[in-house]
């Protein structure tokens, strides 16, 4: 396989995503139903704007995290493929990465456990040599009412959603710092991308422990960007909205869910993980080095208040 066949099949299976048929017939049922425009995913070319940069994917083998790993890898860099469980859905992430001529490996931590988190960047700069790009990932729910939320599923999901981004910053921030900038390889000394929610500023009946902690995320972000700032190292968020991922499926299955799930997004399309791999891509490339601190909502618009769209 030449290296030209790889990026051309790099543009088919991560860049240009064609919808299983089944969830492709729910989206433009619905669209039709409402007498709306159909839906159109983005096709978009690779360019590798990454290349020579080294990333590590938080919570990378499965989802969001998933896709990007493969949009950086696609973009040219070398990714370390982060997990906790399921090794065998990590490996095949790795597989599909080096396809597109990548440097790539899987690496198990828990990114709430300090000792772990340190091993896990030790590793990466003994094998790729340094860290240009951070992408904490890492999330999950332990949804509950408030009233029936045990203290342990609250510590949980704070411990990692959270404490696991503050603890892979940390060790990303001292790597940026005593390196400094590699000016061949980017302006900046290092990228940190926190994937926070649209939960950082929406409250969430039923799921306080991990809007807190996406609201936790954020302004941690926003007080790291201010510190590291002078030291050129960028930090930002991506805060996806409602995401086709198997685990909420129950949210988008079905018409009747489907339905009701697009009363939240004025742009009337459930997001796709490539779209937030390619908001990383770009957040992570010199195309966006005046960004720093922000939010990005990558949303179809569920920021925007829908209940107001018809005037309240």
């Amino acid at each position: 396989e030449t290296m030209n066949e790889t990026l051309e099949t790099a543009v088919v299976s991560g860049r240009g995503r064609v919808l299983p048929a089944a969830e492709e017939a729910l989206m433009q049922q619905h669209l039709r139903e409402e007498n709306l425009p159909e839906a159109v995913l983005p096709a978009c070319p690779v360019n590798r704007v990454l290349k020579g940069q080294k990333a590590l994917v938080t919570g990378a083998n499965s989802g969001i995290g998933r896709a990007v790993a493969l949009a950086l890898a696609h973009a040219g860099a070398d990714v370390v493929v982060n997990y906790v469980s399921r090794p065998e859905a990590a490996e095949e992430v790795v597989r599909e990465a080096r396809r597109c001529g990548a440097r790539v490996y899987a690496h198990r931590a828990d990114v709430s456990k300090e000792a772990e988190v340190e091993a896990m960047f030790r590793r990466m700069v003994g094998e790729f040599g340094t860290i240009d790009i951070l992408v904490n990932n890492a999330g999950l729910q332990r949804d509950a009412p408030v009233d029936e939320m045990s203290l342990a599923d609250w510590r949980f999901v704070l411990d990692v959603n959270l404490t696991g981004q503050f603890l892979c910053a940390r060790e990303a921030i001292r790597e940026y710092k005593r390196r400094g900038v590699r000016r061949e390889v980017s302006c900046a000394a290092g990228k940190i991308i926190c994937m926070s929610s649209v939960h950082e500023v929406i409250p969430w009946a039923g799921h306080v422990n991990y809007a807190a902690s996406k609201g936790g995320v954020m302004l941690m972000m926003k007080s790291i960007a201010q510190e590291v700032a002078p030291h050129r190292i960028r930090v930002n968020s991506v805060c996806p909205g409602a995401v086709r991922t198997p685990i909420n499926m129950e949210a988008w299955g079905t018409p009747e869910a489907y339905r009701e799930l697009m009363k939240l997004i004025p742009y009337k399309r459930i997001g796709e993980p490539d779209d937030i791999g390619r908001a990383v891509v770009w957040l992570a490339s010199d195309e966006s080095d005046y960004i720093h601190g922000a939010s990005l909502y990558v949303d179809g618009g569920m920021t925007l208040y829908p209940g107001f769209e018809t005037g309240g």
